[in-house]
Parts: structure tokens; sequence; C-alpha cells
């Protein structure tokens, strides 16, 4: 996004053509705190959770302007990607329920592979994984006749009651996260050490690993040591790629807004700010079947069915655009 690219060298630097900068001023936000290169000497003094996190970002929003002032009557939009399906959509609505106070330009919301919705997740990871050769077709089939009632269509897959569909699609879950597969992008190599690592420590915060999937979505029950969720936790290979310590099961975790995004998104687009989800089509991590169904589900009516665009006269994903302003794009 900025003015230079590293070259495969490492140690030299070439310009970017396609810079942000060169249309907007563009400011990062790395949160919430202690992620990034934000540290603590005490981190048991730091209390992290998505609400707070969201008020932690606008207070930073305003701060940035009161030092800049001149940026103020600038147009303002909010973009990022993956957990920031949380963070983005719950800053913007407190930017629009503070205009009163504090009336800022906000102008455009953009989330890229966003994480809109647990259960959406879960049940569209499933399916993307069969959809890419990832689930045995005997197992499928089975799974269809023993939890579908033999038909997947409006069947949850995050919801199952019995033990042998909750294990199965829990088997699934750990083998796209922790199978040797690379979870942001299919079709790339996947490095087996410290790259991976962050990515499973962050799957474990946001509370993704297969770890009773029905008992999160439903009851947010906390672990405890005895339970199931703690022996799968706590297990000595997990540890060891995760690099988490055997306590984290005592942790009482960090409290989520992520069950379902749609009220923080539908205030945003009722306050007529135009948003845009965009979704990479090998995303495993947040697929894109989640973001089209979100999309979807918020209810707005459909004014341009899904149609392709292009770069140099080359399909390069499809556009659906509904009324509010709303527009979902997938990307090749």
């Amino acid at each position: 996004m900025g003015p230079y690219l590293v070259n495969p060298d490492g140690r030299s630097l070439r310009l970017n053509k396609y810079s942000w900068n060169k249309n907007a001023s563009v400011v990062y936000i790395e949160s919430p705190v202690g992620v990034g290169y934000s540290y603590s000497e005490a981190w048991s003094l730091i209390e992290i959770d998505d609400e707070q996190t969201a008020k932690e970002n606008y207070e930073a929003v305003k701060q940035f302007f009161e030092i800049y002032p001149s940026f103020r009557n600038n147009y303002l939009f909010i973009s990022g990607e993956s957990y920031a399906g949380v963070y983005v959509p719950s800053l913007c609505a407190l930017i629009v329920d503070g205009q009163n106070e504090y009336p800022l330009k906000l102008t455009g919301m953009m989330i890229g592979n966003g994480y809109m919705n647990a259960r959406l997740d879960i049940d569209t990871t499933i399916k993307f994984a069969y959809a890419h050769g990832l689930v045995d077709e005997k197992l499928w089939q089975l799974m269809r006749e023993e939890c579908c009632n033999g038909c997947f269509d409006g069947c949850d897959l995050s919801m199952m009651s019995n033990y042998f569909c909750q294990n199965k699609v829990e088997e699934i879950f750990e083998f796209v996260w922790l199978g040797g597969l690379n979870p942001y992008d299919l079709y790339r190599d996947c490095d087996t050490f410290s790259p991976l690592n962050s990515i499973k420590m962050h799957a474990l915060r946001r509370g993704l690993l297969p770890i009773k999937i029905n008992e999160r979505i439903v009851a947010k029950s906390i672990m405890k040591r005895n339970t199931r969720n703690a022996r799968f936790i706590n297990k000595n290979d997990l540890n060891n790629v995760t690099e988490v310590s055997s306590n984290v099961a005592t942790d009482p975790g960090i409290p989520c807004l992520d069950a379902d995004m749609s009220p923080f998104v539908k205030k945003v687009l009722a306050a007529k700010v135009k948003t845009l989800l965009y979704y990479g089509d090998t995303d495993m991590a947040c697929n894109f079947l989640l973001g089209q169904q979100f999309a979807s589900q918020l209810g707005y009516r459909v004014i341009m069915d899904a149609k392709p665009w292009r770069v140099d006269g080359q399909i390069a994903g499809f556009k659906t655009k509904y009324t509010n302003g709303l527009t979902f794009i997938t990307s090749l």
C-alpha cells in the first residue's frame, strides 16, 4: 500500500505504482493492545476485549484528528481484513453514534476476507473444505445422511447436536488449520515454522480452533481443565506448534462481539456509508462463502447480480451490488 515494495533480494526497494498514497493519506492502527510491535512488561494488567478495542480505536481516530486538524474535513474510509470484520464495523458504528458530538466525514467501510459471523464461519469452512477436495467423499455422504437429513441445503454444520457430527466437523476444522495447509491461501506453500505458528495462535485466541465448536457458539462457555475442551487445548502437539503454555484452559478468555456483526454493519449502512466486502477465493481462514452468505443475509435487495470484473481483459473476480450502498466482491 505504501510508496515502495521490497525486491526479492530482501535488500533493495522499488516504487509501488499502485501505492494508495497517490490518492489518499493512509494511517495504520495496530490493535488491540499487545499485537504487532506493541508490548507490555505487565501483560496481566492488560484487559482486551472487542468492545474495549472498538472504544480505544475510536479514541485513536479522534486523537489523530486533534493532532492533525487539517485532515478532519477529508473523506474518511475505514478498512481492515480478517478479524477486522469485527473491529472495523464496531469502530464505524461508534463513529456513526458519535456524529453529533464529534462529526467526521465517514464515507466508506472496506473489509477484506472479514470474520463477520461465527456460525457462518464454521459452517462455510467445512463446505469450502469439501468443495476443494479436502474431505473424503464417503465421509461427506455419511455426514449428509447422519447430520443433515440427507440434504446439505439449509443444514448448519456449526450447530451439530450429536457426537458423531460434531466430532467430524471438528476434525475437518482442525485439518484446515493444523493439517499442513496454508489457511490464508490454500494454494501457496506452507511455512511450518514461525509464520504459521502466529496464524495458529491468532486462531486460538479468536476461538476458531475446534474446541467443541457447538458449545462455543451456543453457550460461550469458559473452558475448564476437566472438560474435553481443555484436554484438546492442552494436547502436547498443539501446545508445541502454537507455543501456548499448558495453563491456557484456566484463562477466562477474551469477550468477543463476533457472534454476528450484522447489527453493526446495518447501522453503518443506514448512515449512508458505502460498504465493500471483498474476499479472495482461496482464503480458508475467512472464506468467500462466509462473506457471500453474510452479505445476502443482511436482507438488502440485489440491484446487480454477480457479474465478472476484469483486469487487463481477464476475469479477476465477481461483483454483486445491493441497495443501501453495499457491494460484495470476490477476487480470483
